[in-house]
């Protein structure tokens, strides 16, 4: 697992490398000293990677509440960079961010202001892809 002081510390090297924190999330640091982290993950058989934010601007305890997010849209079947390229990239950070404010208990009504002309549909898919699933809960 990577620290937030480790994360801070990485020098650069003559190439970029990955830094892996774990469950494919890692920090890609470039030769100017760049430092971006990342989702790699397969989607229908194919490898796939998805931005998820700048450090330091995007700390690591957020890096992680969005990398959650991502395998939740994961665990729905639905792939997280597709869905950012078809939604655009400002409805799917809007998307993101509420869903880490409230941690998976979004509604429809919380999305609608902030996607302007999108579909119906696809507030739908987003606001039901991002909701845990209830089926890992127990019943006592």
């Amino acid at each position: 697992m990577l620290t937030e002081s480790r994360a801070g510390s990485i020098k650069p090297r003559r190439i970029a490398r990955k830094v892996f924190d774990g469950a494919g999330l890692y920090l890609l640091v470039t030769p100017k000293g760049g430092r971006c982290w990342r989702y790699a993950y397969r989607f229908a058989g194919k490898q796939k990677t998805l931005s998820l934010g700048i450090y330091p601007d995007v700390a690591l305890d957020l890096a992680r509440s969005r990398h959650e997010f991502a395998r939740n849209l994961l665990a729905k079947s639905i792939d997280p960079a597709g869905l950012k390229a078809a939604l655009g990239k400002r409805v799917f950070l809007t998307t993101m961010r509420e869903w880490e404010k409230t941690k998976g208990r979004m509604s429809a009504v919380s999305l609608c202001g902030h996607e302007g002309n999108r579909t119906r549909l696809s507030r739908r898919v987003v606001c039901d892809a991002a909701s845990p699933s209830d089926s890992g809960s127990s019943a006592h």
